[in-house]
């Protein structure tokens, strides 16, 4: 069964395939784009390659014309191939359109590269009219295994020629090599390449170790008249395939690309586990250049092909636009917090740097060494509040704390590093809270015993939770339950549920109401076993319900996000992503939702990420979607990390992932995006290994993220945006509300958004809660607020309408309370 956005390839009647590759070009003059398939099938005896066209291609690129029966590529001697390749032009330059195709024979000895020419290609049934070319080597294919192949055509010296340029994957001893080489001007005649040959040239960052094929082509994507290349692979890991490629923009006769090679680039929804081929070709469908790509999906029984669409260039009302600014974090922003004055507080301690750490520099504001600082994102100002130190005189260290914002606005911390002790971090016990009117810091009591990766929850009464984390004495979970009452400023303990593993590090909770609070399951680096359920919180003592029906193992949810669905009252909790705790081991694109406040909760699986990745971000946007950015394809270790640049955004009412804009700037390990209130999104920080080795954050490291890039969502590229006028400040539980808008009578939404608190690819504190809207019209509404703190807990708010076009206000801060 082919998924949506996939196409399926009628008559596909092969059990076993050897190759596939693409090409397109309007071979009838009509206008639109035809498209050119091949594939080898791999019958018992001798291998066939075969070839057939469909025409005209619509906007989704479905042939609409119809296809043309399969035609046999005449003498196609191979019994095992190992790759194939095919592409049309005018070699002659009269106007006819010839073809020509590759396959890679492996042999007993040395694998061989071979083509021949195909002259005067029928446009309407395939049929080559004037004969076929002898079968001609590549020269010096040096491969002895082979995972694929492909060729493209194109005249790079405008010489008034056709260049073939010829695309394989080396299967070597060690990691595998893409590689392409160019042969200049093109003899239609002969089939030999009369210019002369390139040498083979890389790839570069190839990271593949195993691959089910690899796909050229040569485009102008810009309009510039350049040659553009696109290079796609097909990476076979453990476990779901992947399909990537990335563009050499500019390239010349030598193979040098002008402009460099694009980042890697993901091809969404990539559903096999097995592939058997794969090509890739550019059309304008329609809205510019898009990337056509078809591959084999070879699950049990009989192979299926599939087409789909890559869509070259961003459409802002699409998938919106990123905006790298031109000033810096200031620090490595592992922890940032939306403050109720509308700016954002970064903080990082020492920032995962034990050099920093050891400076007798840290937390002096003159020397630039801060361990925390304000953004204003109304504009490139930064305040930097005065260090706070532990009794021991040692700055305190928010590297790897907790936090969760009081229902007074304040942020509450606890935890972080009390020392990097050799690689197993000892946790500080330390806690302190932020003024984000003062822009201060405060120390607050200390905790029974340190914490470094906890989690902290505020409860609807005000108070904090604070689980998990390494303990100060020798780096062993804290497994206890502790209590802050701000009201006292006080600590509380709990009695843990009994015969309880501990709640893992990080581990993504959310407040319920009634006593309970849930876990997802979502963690970062723990292996321990403890599933997903709902702790029950008493007076002295925690129970435990585990939750119904997960289907991905806890393990393999390392890195992830956990997010609460909108609107919140619903209590639908979706786990996004994550991966393994090991090293270099893929991420996983699972997703799965549940009820979390049922009785009989239980977790149903929903709409993979169109991108399987770890360390991601999500972020709810006020249209009510979820915004998901960042991370990497596989967790990060001794192997370069391979980043998702690519966005995408979650559709909770239709269970769809679409598209989003690429990202400039790659976002790792400690990187984190927070909602605005104006309702763009900042992302900020990254730090993979090897970390830090320098005290100074400027100028910044290689491997400390200072850059800040800003999401445009699509929403803000509408024609108009709905407004709020005049609106009381101060709101109490179960209080109806007038609220003032230019656009009501034409509003879907009222709703109140909390301010983000997040790191670890977690936000505890992000939460939508609907405002039913009892009426609107004449300038004003009226909505019901929250009628108790278990809908809503208390504290500040960004308040925003949303128009019938899901088009969000700018947000107005309010405080909810008793």
């Amino acid at each position: 069964m082919i998924p949506t956005p996939f196409l399926a390839v009628p008559d596909w009647f092969s059990w076993e395939n050897q190759g596939l590759d693409l090409d397109t070009a309007d071979l009838d003059h009509d206008g639109r784009p035809d498209l050119v398939l091949l594939t080898v099938d791999h019958a018992p005896q001798q291998n066939r390659g075969l070839y057939r066209l469909g025409h005209a291609l619509d906007a989704t690129g479905a042939p609409t014309g119809g296809w043309t029966p399969w035609l046999d590529v005449p003498d196609w001697f191979s019994r095992q191939t190992q790759g194939a390749g095919v592409a049309v032009g005018d070699l002659t330059g009269t106007g006819r359109t010839d073809l020509v195709v590759l396959m890679v024979d492996d042999g007993p000895q040395q694998n061989r590269g071979v083509y021949r020419i195909g002259r005067g290609l029928d446009p309407a049934t395939g049929e080559v009219s004037a004969g076929w070319s002898d079968w001609v080597d590549v020269p010096d294919w040096f491969s002895w295994e082979n995972q694929g192949a492909s060729l493209a055509l194109a005249d790079l010296t405008g010489s008034g020629h056709l260049d073939l340029i010829v695309a394989m994957v080396d299967n070597g001893p060690e990691r595998n090599r893409g590689l392409f080489r160019i042969g200049h001007d093109l003899d239609p005649a002969t089939g030999t390449v009369t210019g002369g040959w390139t040498g083979w040239i890389d790839v570069p960052d190839w990271y593949s170790w195993e691959n089910q094929d690899i796909a050229v082509t040569v485009a102008d994507l810009t309009g510039s008249g350049s040659h553009d290349l696109v290079v796609l692979g097909v990476d076979n890991p453990i476990g779901q395939n992947q399909a990537y490629y990335r563009v050499a923009s500019g390239l010349d006769g030598q193979g040098v690309p002008a402009g460099g090679w694009s980042s890697l680039l993901g091809v969404n929804n990539w559903y096999s586990w097995e592939n058997q081929g794969a090509g890739i070709a550019v059309a304008d469908l329609g809205s510019g250049p898009e990337l056509i790509v078809a591959a084999v999906d070879a699950p049990p029984g009989l192979n299926e092909a599939f087409l789909g669409t890559v869509a070259l260039r961003e459409d802002p009302a699409v998938h919106g636009t990123w905006e790298v600014l031109p000033f810096s974090s200031q620090v490595l922003a592992i922890h940032a917090a939306l403050l109720r004055t509308g700016k954002v507080l970064f903080f990082a301690g020492s920032g995962n740097n034990q050099v920093r750490d050891a400076s007798p520099d840290l937390g002096n504001i003159a020397a630039g060494l801060y361990t925390s600082v304000v953004w204003d994102p109304a504009g490139a100002t930064f305040d930097h509040p005065p260090t706070l130190r532990r009794m021991d005189g040692r700055i305190y260290d928010y590297f790897c704390c907790g936090h969760s914002a009081l229902p007074d606005g304040r942020l509450f911390v606890a935890g972080g590093n009390q020392s990097y002790n050799d690689g197993n971090n000892l946790g500080q016990r330390e806690s302190a809270s932020f003024d984000p009117v003062t822009e201060t810091w405060s120390a607050r009591p200390p905790m029974a015993h340190g914490r470094w990766y906890p989690t902290l929850v505020t409860l609807p009464d005000g108070r904090v939770l604070t689980v998990s984390g390494k303990n100060d004495t020798n780096g062993d979970l804290n497994a206890g339950f502790e209590v802050y009452d701000p009201a006292t400023d006080t600590w509380g303990h709990l009695n843990p549920p009994a015969n309880f593993v501990g709640l893992p590090f990080y581990a993504h909770l959310f407040p319920l109401g009634a006593g309970r609070v849930f876990f997802s399951g979502g963690r970062m680096d723990d292996g321990r076993p403890q599933q997903s359920g709902t702790l029950h919180l008493g007076n002295h003592a925690v129970t435990f319900q585990p939750a119904q029906g997960a289907e991905v193992d806890a393990t393999l949810r390392n890195q992830s996000s956990s997010v609460l669905l909108p609107p919140a009252q619903q209590h639908r909790v979706m786990l996004i992503g994550g991966g393994m705790g090991m090293e270099n081991m893929d991420a996983t694109g699972h997703t799965e939702i549940i009820d979390a406040g049922a009785d009989d909760n239980r977790w149903g699986r929903s709409m993979p990420l169109s991108l399987p990745r770890i360390h991601l971000n999500a972020v709810i946007l006020p249209d009510r979607t979820i915004l998901v950015s960042g991370g990497a394809i596989a967790h990060e270790g001794t192997d370069a990390p391979i980043p998702r640049l690519q966005a995408e955004i979650y559709h909770p009412e239709t269970d769809r992932w679409s598209p989003a804009a690429v990202a400039k700037v790659v976002r790792l390990y400690h990187s984190v995006a927070l909602l605005l209130p104006d309702g763009r999104v900042a992302a900020a920080s990254g730090n993979p290994p090897p970390y830090g080795h320098l005290a100074p954050w400027e100028p910044p490291q290689a491997n400390e993220e200072l850059r800040l890039e800003i999401y445009r969502p699509p929403y803000l590229f509408a024609p108009s945006r709905p407004e709020i006028g005049q609106v009381a400040e101060q709101w109490t539980f179960g209080q109806r509300i007038t609220i003032g808008s230019p656009q009501a009578g034409n509003l879907l939404w009222a709703q109140l958004i909390s301010p983000g608190a997040t790191t670890h690819a977690f936000d505890c504190d992000q939460r939508l809660v609907d405002l039913p809207i009892v009426d609107q019209g004449g300038g004003q509404l009226e909505v019901d607020a929250p009628a108790s703190a278990d809908e809503a807990r208390p504290g500040w708010y960004m308040l925003t309408v949303v128009d019938q076009q899901r088009v969000p206000s700018v947000a107005t801060w309010v405080h909810l309370g008793p």
